[in-house]
């Protein structure tokens, strides 16, 4: 046998390894990174949010384009700007927030009116989750249910 040919005959068994890797590294290549996720949110996704209280029905789209750290999980807005926006009563601003350690959704916002809203969502089985909607505007709250499905 001709020795020029053996150290290609020794590497075959190298590249068919290599295979199933570059396969993979392809595939990331061409579709990108995956979007962040916090459980069942993930960035890019919109998420409609609604449900009967004090004597009607509210609806609320809320965008997740972006998943930082917060104090109590993973939300789709800062802390900071939370705070900023309930303070200071932003109406159309909304917040997603996941909390890993007790698995509870919670969808925020506030209406044109200055009042804020939570549902709160404590079973994430199927969608469209269910919870419980808390609306608190001019010093009283009020509480009725919500469901919560991505689009």
């Amino acid at each position: 046998m001709n020795l020029k040919v053996l150290p290609a005959l020794l590497a075959l068994p190298l590249l068919g390894a290599c295979a199933p890797l570059a396969s993979l590294l392809a595939n990331s290549e061409t579709e990108g990174p995956k979007p962040r996720t916090a459980g069942p949110l993930t960035v890019g996704q919109t998420w409609t949010v609604s449900g009967p209280v004090d004597g009607g029905t509210v609806t609320q789209s809320v965008n997740i384009t972006d998943l930082v750290d917060v104090a109590d999980g993973t939300a789709s807005v800062n802390g900071r700007d939370q705070a900023d926006a309930f303070t200071t009563g932003r109406a159309g601003f909304t917040v997603a927030t996941y909390d890993g350690v007790r698995r509870t959704l919670r969808f925020d916002w506030i209406g044109e009116n200055g009042a804020t809203y939570t549902c709160r969502i404590n079973t994430l089985l199927s969608q469209p989750y269910q919870g419980s909607l808390t609306l608190k505007t001019g010093g009283r709250t009020a509480t009725g249910t919500c469901s919560a499905i991505s689009n």
